[in-house]
């Protein structure tokens, strides 16, 4: 699927800040607020804009402490495992993987306790055969986005 420069153009600019009217948006851009509405309206219809949401500070949340965990799984329970941990509220990333494990989730708990119950409740799904849990120490970059470029 190709996007045309205004898309990718303006796509960036909801990436810095998506409150903006399509009016500010359109003077950014350079062009009418009717062409950013109807652009908006497409990459939405498109599947290419899925929603909109506000950009949170988990740590100031009491959400800080952040893990990594990589899960080895029978073949035949894989799709089954995937299942449960999309379910999982601590989850915030789920990643069927190659390599020696299978399955990479990303979680963001309050403290320690909270964390250990969670793994052990994930540790308990029927087919997981191992698993290897990092805590991370530090988050020099954590973003959602990446840099779009026309094609």
């Amino acid at each position: 699927m190709t996007y045309r420069d205004l898309d990718i153009r303006l796509l960036r600019e909801l990436q810095i800040n998506a409150r903006r009217s399509n009016r500010q948006l359109a003077d950014a851009l350079g062009v009418a607020a009717s062409t950013v509405g109807a652009r908006i309206r497409d990459l939405e219809k498109r599947g290419a804009i899925r929603g909109y949401r506000a950009l949170l500070d988990y740590g100031e949340l009491g959400l800080g402490l952040v893990a990594v965990t990589r899960i080895k799984a029978r073949g035949d329970a894989l799709p089954r495992i995937v299942k449960s941990l999309t379910e999982h509220p601590s989850l915030t990333h789920v990643y069927e993987i190659t390599g020696e494990f299978d399955v990479l989730v990303i979680g963001r708990f309050a403290n320690e306790t909270e964390m250990n119950r969670e793994i052990k409740s994930m540790l308990s799904l029927p087919g997981i055969e191992g698993t290897n849990t990092s805590v991370v120490l530090d988050a020099p970059k954590e973003s959602l986005d990446v840099e779009l470029r026309p094609e």
